[in-house]
């Protein structure tokens, strides 16, 4: 008798569960397609009024050509220089034991404190007062400032990469006989292939993106092609028109990307959590592998961080600076956590799976790849679209400020993904499909389960957010509300009229906050060796 009630009790259930299965589905299925729409909205808006019909020229003018070539040139460059110091500090770091290696390991990372941008003015305020032994200006002094402030992003892919290699593979090389450069040539490099490739790309889509290192020093490129296409020429169509080409570029390189990195076979880690011994270099050899790694350290950030407090010093007037920092700090709040919503469901709809899910999380890969001025484009164009249909009427401050928030979000969603997804890696398989069962719907399941397992993660993403949100100089430069401006912007408008003095400290600010998440990448990449017990 108990068998049969119970047998009973499951069929009446069996509808229930199926019916809470299928709303969990349609509740998915309605936030994969709003985080992809707003992801995606502004480049489909770019693509869409490019292509509207127009005056007769040529696509783009001249100044696509010059933006393509300075671009290239620019890419190949500064991200070439980029790829060379950030992967042999890598080596260096992680291989080979000399004097202040511990050290170096994490401090490496801190010239990434810094955007472009404010290196470039740092250095341009050094070569116009006469401090520098070099002139660092013009299309060198461009690629010499990517290639400086961008390495961090090849040290960390190698870093990581380095780690998670064969250690038993690498002693076995050494005890066969195999010199160092055959060891790092032959085995370490092909096995931190991946790493070098990605941490390559990132630096190279930082400098196809950057606006304001390009326009200090003269430079066109794409990204300062459309603001001078829209300001100095009055082109919107231009503009648009080179912003879908820079947008068209971000796709197939993230089609690219995402295809060669599905077809990658990388098997496996060392079973053992201790590294291999280090090679121990002669004194010769120490010395040069020191005085490279505090080179880095010393010109990506001692020496500008040490010219603009000098600059900020001699011109300690605050109330310049207090309505921009109170400005920023409440863009960078509020876009931060509307970003870090964005970016919670997506990363929840990614692990669940799916069409919509797996549309979201490319969605989001293309925010972060595509230029702050393409977006804020978008941005512009769908306000310009929903306008002509009667939806909404003028851009008011507040339409602007709702505008740039969006713009911060389909911008740097994937920036708030990628820490998330790793705090819910953590999440045990079969968790989810035990609450499910138990009759947790997809709100309380996320609430009661995803969110306390990634607590640290959303902190993390939170405080990476905010700074990257700080930082960011196009987007905010176009679609700002009249008299708003923020610390970037403020240090931007002084830079452009040569009043390097008054910018230091807007952008000595915009340097010191970019330290506190690169302290906690720094303490990571610690951890990330917590196994060693050799220096």
């Amino acid at each position: 008798m108990a068998l049969d009630a119970s047998s009973a009790l499951a069929e009446a259930s069996t509808p229930l569960v199926r019916n809470a299965h299928r709303l969990d589905g349609d509740v998915f299925t309605m936030l994969a397609a709003i985080a992809a729409a707003l992801c995606a909205t502004p480049a489909i808006a770019v693509f869409a009024l490019s292509l509207r019909p127009g005056e007769a020229t040529a696509f783009g003018g001249a100044l696509l050509r010059d933006g393509a070539f300075g671009t290239l040139a620019l890419t190949l460059l500064g991200g070439g220089g980029a790829l060379v110091l950030g992967a042999t500090a890598a080596c260096l770091v992680s291989l080979c034991r000399f004097p202040g290696r511990r050290v170096f390991e994490w401090l490496l990372v801190v010239p990434l404190a810094a955007p472009s941008y404010i290196l470039a003015y740092a250095y341009g305020a050094a070569t116009w007062a006469g401090a520098a032994p070099l002139a660092v200006q013009g299309f060198w002094g461009a690629a010499f400032v990517y290639a400086i402030g961008l390495y961090p992003y090849v040290y960390i892919a190698m870093l990581a990469a380095f780690s998670s290699q064969y250690s038993c593979a690498l002693e076995a090389a050494r005890t066969l006989g195999a010199r160092p450069l055959d060891v790092f040539w032959r085995v370490a490099l092909p096995l931190a292939r991946p790493g070098l490739a990605a941490g390559g790309a990132l630096a190279m889509m930082e400098i196809a993106a950057d606006y304001g290192a390009a326009h200090h020093f003269g430079v066109t490129t794409l990204s300062t092609a459309v603001f001078r296409a829209w300001y100095a020429h009055g082109d919107l169509r231009g503009a648009l028109q080179i912003a879908s080409i820079l947008l068209l570029a971000a796709l197939v390189f993230l089609w690219f990307e995402r295809r060669a990195r599905g077809r990658a076979a990388y098997v496996g880690r060392s079973t053992r959590l201790s590294a291999p011994n280090r090679y121990i270099l002669n004194p010769t050899a120490s010395v040069g592998a020191f005085l490279f790694c505090a080179s880095l350290i010393l010109f990506g950030a001692i020496l500008p961080l040490a010219w603009l407090a000098r600059l900020a010093l001699l011109h300690g007037n605050v109330e310049d600076i207090a309505g921009p920092l109170a400005n920023s700090l409440i863009l960078a709040s509020a876009g931060a956590l509307g970003t870090l919503a964005l970016a919670s469901v997506i990363a929840v709809i990614g692990r669940r799976g799916g069409a919509l899910g797996r549309s979201a999380s490319y969605a989001a890969g293309l925010g972060y790849a595509v230029p702050g001025a393409v977006i804020a484009m978008g941005a512009l164009g769908a306000f310009t679209l929903l306008r002509e249909a009667g939806i909404v009427g003028g851009l008011s401050s507040g339409i602007a400020l709702s505008a740039l928030l969006w713009a911060y979000a389909a911008r740097f969603s994937a920036a708030g993904v990628q820490p998330i997804d790793a705090g819910l890696s953590r999440l045990a398989k079969g968790l989810d499909d035990s609450a499910r069962t138990l009759g947790a719907g997809a709100w309380r399941r996320f609430t009661r389960i995803d969110l306390p397992i990634s607590a640290p993660s959303l902190a993390a993403a939170t405080l990476i957010l905010f700074v990257e949100i700080l930082k960011e100089l196009p987007a905010t430069l176009i679609l700002r509300p009249f008299d708003f401006d923020t610390l970037a912007v403020r240090a931007y408008s002084y830079a452009s009229d040569e009043r390097l003095l008054e910018a230091a400290a807007p952008a000595l600010l915009i340097f010191a906050a970019g330290l506190a998440p690169i302290v906690l990448l720094a303490r990571g990449i610690a951890r990330l060796r917590a196994g060693e017990r050799h220096p």
